[in-house]
């Protein structure tokens, strides 16, 4: 380590020295914009020709070149879909040249001088991702404005080698090249958002709103200056700075959801800029308000083999064991706001940026469950509040010196989810089923077997649980950037820095319950104030809400019986209260948890003439875990509490570094196409639970759990390939990958003998093989503007991308010795398998038309069948069902600032699903419906 540290303080004051020597040169500054509209444009390529020497605007349009030999050169500054403009400049020595250019689009014989806002963001996209050093995905700010989408996560599920995890039919995480979400990284204007998974490190993207973005960048491979601990990619939220002027825009739409014919949605937002002293100082101020009925019924159920499978057969049939039926009635509520504030300095600026995200879920449950193994019949009603806030804060700084540039930035971060109440109210009717019960003909058949004799069903037992989870990130970081320069031809980029992030995380749940029988007792003590059975037992008829009425439930296929009314049954908590007892063996899940990260980093960018990129460089990354949490043995009484019994406090440290070589190749032989190449080394750290030394004996069932917190990281070895082809028309890519993962944990189930007894133990281990993904991805955007009219409004975007994956889990296997002396034998092994979440196929589709005061896109989405459990055995495997989906939105220029605007979601009322085996023998089913809004977004 100290060795590392005296190279690179070494190597620093080389490339000072060098620097220094090449002082004096001549540097030439500006920004790029659309002569149209005199918006930035935010990839444009600006290049001396003849020379190594150029840049890629920024965000704001924004470039530098710096250390420029004096002389005479040509300007060029290029950006597809626009007319390419040269300029002649001349070079002195310490003298600064600002160019401020205004490209105009590239126009077809006898197309009117119009750019519209289609073209504009797929534009602004393609560009955006030709001009990075590296491979990314980009979705634009105009694009975003087109697209129908609830949340940030939606838009990012149409880029290529993206899938989306849903809830309720809203995405809420990305699976990123069949990654988990846990996979990824998160940031907003580079800056990384805490976790808010109660379990692992991944971030649920649905309290972000695209409406306070700028736009969305995906790098599918890590530079050395980027955090390494991004497997999948690294989603990077952009939030820009004020333009010059006084601007704003005001939205403001109404909802519709078909699920609960519910008219009573509603989303607006605003965003209002200027610059102030000479544009010195700009303010940015954003904020949005949603609420959305996120309602649907669910099915799900489980299964066992009823026998073998015989010759001839594909599988052995299964047998229901319990199915689920659920009416959730959720709404969600939506708040976000962000202030920008920047100021500019003599070569650099400052800004303070803050942004703070809320979604607010209140979600009533009511299910039915036939528990067909232990011939119950049980009713559920959950009633819930889940509130997620988001707030980081970040200081950050560049300033541009004749022969360096500095960057630095420190933030604070911080999420938290609270569930402060989720009440679970349980009713049960026992010898709930006739004989006619049919378990072998998938769940359809269950129902009709059920009693469904209200009188004989009683309140059983209750519960209230809360959890609460903090997560909270300070980090501070600075980059310093030297530009080399060998003759005309060659000329570099050496960038080093240094990172720390601290990251502390704190989760506290806890429960409430009612002893076995206690509800009887109640009964019993108070036959005045409920209708009782005959054995005093509180029957479910004293809850039912008598207004409920039936609707059409999970596509018609079933039907819901009945609604429980959650004032009663709140009431009667309340009322009941001291008759409630803690479980104790909550406190086994609480945990507190901190992460120190000091990174360094050295790369270098080094271009060979225009058509040669090569950036090598690798990262340094040193990693501290601490965890405390509670070890104990968990003993069920009779009377159903739950008490602990040698509970102790234990904590864990440990520590480890890496180090991450990279590089990347770009190759430009001519002006439309070009080669990238990158092969990249990163990490991803464990799950948080998964660290905690924790452990849970459960004597009763036989079961032990455990956390593990000599877990080891996952190591990444990553190859990218990807092949571009543009011009004025659009952009066609074509990109492979490959990832070799080492170390991938999963949780094993082991068999243990523990003060003589078996016991079945569940941790997390590291999988002894390695684990690979590999697939490819296919992208066209086009305008095809060239067509008569009227289909030259068309723009076309569309993708696909093939995934295969191979890893192998743990496997407990358990065989019989059926002649004496009669034994179990328990074998540790593993089994080959894909990797959970990631579906072989996902596909998008958007056909864009724009003309006049008009324009309309519709998106279809594809997402293959994927793997989401992995049994005992491979019938056992459980399957996310292949789905598409069909958006489509619209808005019209009323007048020159004003439009209406029309969204409409999952048009064909598309359910999602799961099944096991077989799709006759589904797992899973929801019905959420159609959402539609329609609205006026007025721009001033």
């Amino acid at each position: 380590m100290k060795s590392f540290k005296n190279n690179m303080l070494a190597l620093f004051l080389i490339l000072m020295i060098s620097a220094s020597s090449i002082y004096g040169a001549g540097n030439i500054k500006g920004v790029v914009t659309d002569s149209l509209s005199n918006d930035a444009l935010y990839g444009a390529n600006v290049i001396l020709v003849g020379t190594s020497l150029g840049a890629a605007t920024g965000v704001e349009g924004e470039y530098s070149i710096i250390n420029i030999p004096s002389g005479n050169y040509t300007l060029r500054f290029s950006y597809i879909g626009y007319k390419m403009i040269e300029i002649p400049v001349s070079i002195t020595d310490n003298k600064q040249m600002e160019i401020n250019i205004q490209l105009a689009p590239d126009i077809y014989e006898g197309e009117e001088v119009v750019i519209t806002a289609l073209a504009l963001g797929q534009a602004a996209a393609i560009n955006q991702q030709l001009g990075s050093n590296t491979i990314v995905n980009i979705v634009s700010k105009d694009k975003l404005e087109q697209l129908p989408d609830a949340n940030a996560a939606e838009s990012i599920g149409r880029l290529p080698g993206i899938s989306i995890q849903r809830d309720a039919g809203e995405g809420t995480k990305v699976v990123v090249r069949g990654l988990s979400p846990k996979y990824n990284s998160i940031t907003v204007n580079g800056e990384r958002i805490p976790a808010t998974d109660a379990e692992d490190r991944s971030v649920d993207l649905s309290m972000i709103s695209s409406d306070m973005l700028e736009g969305i960048e995906v790098f599918k491979a890590l530079t050395p200056d980027k955090d390494g601990d991004a497997v999948g990619g690294t989603v990077n939220f952009v939030v820009k700075r004020a333009s010059s002027g006084f601007r704003g825009n005001v939205r403001a739409e109404e909802g519709y959801n078909a699920h609960e014919n519910d008219f009573k949605n509603f989303k607006g937002s605003f965003s209002l800029s200027n610059r102030y002293f000479s544009d010195k100082l700009g303010l940015l101020l954003t904020g949005n308000m949603q609420r959305a009925n996120r309602s649907s019924d669910v099915l799900d159920a489980t299964y066992e083999l009823e026998r073998e499978r015989q010759e001839g057969e594909d599988m052995a049939p299964l047998v229901v064991k319990n199915l689920n039926l659920g009416d959730r009635k959720e709404t969600r509520y939506r708040y976000g706001a962000s202030l920008n504030v920047d100021y500019d300095l003599p070569g650099g600026n400052i800004m303070l940026s803050s942004l703070y995200g809320r979604t607010e879920r209140e979600e009533d449950r009511m299910r039915k469950r036939y528990r067909v193994e232990d011939a119950y019949v049980e009713y559920w009603l959950r009633t819930r509040e889940i509130n997620t806030d988001l707030f980081t804060n970040s200081l950050s700084g560049n300033h541009d010196f004749a022969f360096m540039k500095i960057d630095w930035r420190t933030s604070y971060s911080m999420s938290k989810r609270d569930m402060p109440r989720s009440h679970d109210s349980q009713f049960r009717e026992t010898g709930a089923f006739t004989n006619d019960l049919v378990e072998d003909q998938g769940p359809k058949l269950i129902p009709q077997s059920a009693k469904n004799d209200l009188d004989a069903t009683t309140f059983y037992q209750d519960f209230l649980d809360s959890e609460k989870i903090e997560d909270k990130d300070f980090t501070a970081q600075i980059d310093f950037e030297i530009p080399l320069r060998f003759g005309d031809n060659v000329n570099a980029t050496v960038k080093f820095g240094g990172k720390y992030r601290d990251k502390d995380r704190d989760r506290d749940n806890s429960e409430y319950l009612t002893k076995a029988f206690e509800i009887d007792k109640i009964g019993d003590e108070n036959p005045d104030l409920f209708d009782l059975t005959r054995e005093n037992k509180i029957k479910i008829s004293n809850f039912i809400d008598p207004g409920f009425e039936e609707d059409e439930f999970l596509n018609d296929d079933y039907e819901f019986p009945l609604w429980l009314e959650k004032g009663k049954l709140d009431g009667f908590m309340n009322d009941f209260w001291n008759r409630y007892i803690q479980n104790a063996a909550f406190d086994l899940e609480d945990y507190k948890a901190g992460e120190r990260i000091t990174a360094g980093y050295l790369m270098s960018e080094i271009n060979i003439g225009e058509h040669i990129m090569i950036l090598p460089g690798v990262r340094y990354e040193r990693t501290t875990n601490d965890y405390a949490n509670v070890w104990g043995n968990v003993i069920q009484h009779d009377d159903g509490s739950v008490t602990l019994v040698g509970a102790k406090d234990t904590t864990g440290v440990r520590s480890y570094e890496v180090f991450l070589p990279m590089i990347h190749f770009q190759v430009k032989p001519v002006n439309w196409f070009d080669v990238r190449l990158a092969v990249t080394k990163s990490i991803s750290r464990p799950d948080y639970f998964n660290l905690v030394p924790w452990e849970r004996i459960t004597s009763e069932d036989g079961m032990i759990e455990r956390g593990n917190s000599e877990l080891k990281h996952t190591s990444v070895w990553n190859y990218d390939m990807f092949l571009s082809f543009y011009n004025k028309v659009g952009l066609f890519t074509v990109g492979a990958f490959y990832k070799n993962l080492k170390d991938i944990d999963y949780i094993q189930k082991s068999r243990i003998l523990q003060n003589g007894k078996g016991y079945n133990l569940y941790a997390p281990v590291n999988a002894k093989n390695d684990t690979k993904v590999y697939g490819i991805e296919l992208d066209v955007q086009a305008n095809l503007r060239f067509l008569p009219q009227p289909f030259d409004g068309i723009v076309v975007s569309a993708n696909y991308t093939h995934l295969k994956s191979e890893t192998y889990v743990p496997l407990l296997e358990i065989s019989y010795m059926d002649t004496p002396p009669f034994s179990t034998i328990y074998t540790n092994t593993e089994r080959e398998s894909t990797l959970p979440g990631q579906a072989d196929d996902i596909a998008n589709v958007s056909l864009g038309y724009e003309k006049g005061a008009f324009t309309g896109r519709i998106s279809l989405i594809y997402q293959g069948q994927a793997l989401q459990e992995i049994g005992s055995r491979v019938e056992l495997d459980g399957y996310t069902k292949a789905y598409t989906r069909l958006d489509f939105t619209a808005s019209y220029n009323v007048l020159s600032n004003l439009s209406a605007i029309l969204n409409v979601n999952n048009i064909t009322n598309t359910s999602e699903g799961a099944f096991i085996g077989s799709e006759i023998y589904p797992t899973a089913e929801e019905y959420f419906g159609l959402t539609a809004d329609i609205g006026l977004k007025y721009k001033f």
